[in-house]
């Protein structure tokens, strides 16, 4: 039998999945983050996003920061994710600011600037 949601608890998620896609949109503004070849996911937890082009991951590394890691799949492509945040929520006094997830697929052994290499988490 599965977790049961009360009307209470769905309420806090829907709250929560609706913070983080707004924190999402003003960093993504504010600091000028790309928005093409790009798809997000917010949920009450993070935000995800999946892009085509790794200078998106770069771009949120430069102005973010955060580290990296990979997964190499055994399809043939690494998966590159750099776990970053949004820019802290002052308008709601308490909120910290909300986990990003910034995820792009490569072929395995395909090369990548420095500076993505040298944030991968050890």
């Amino acid at each position: 039998m599965g977790t049961q949601i009360t009307p209470d608890s769905f309420r806090v998620r829907q709250d929560a999945l609706r913070r983080h896609e707004r924190e999402y949109e003003v960093t993504v503004n504010v600091m000028n983050l790309p928005s093409q070849h790009v798809a997000s996911q917010a949920t009450p937890t993070e935000v995800h996003v999946f892009a085509t082009d790794m200078d998106v991951l770069a771009a949120w590394l430069y102005e973010m920061g955060g580290t990296i890691t990979k997964v190499d799949l055994p399809t043939g492509f690494t998966v590159w994710t750099l776990h970053t945040q949004t820019l802290a929520d002052a308008a709601v006094a308490g909120e910290d600011a909300c986990p990003v997830l910034v995820s792009v697929p490569l072929v395995t052994g395909e090369p990548v600037m420095y500076e993505i290499a040298a944030a991968v988490a050890a």
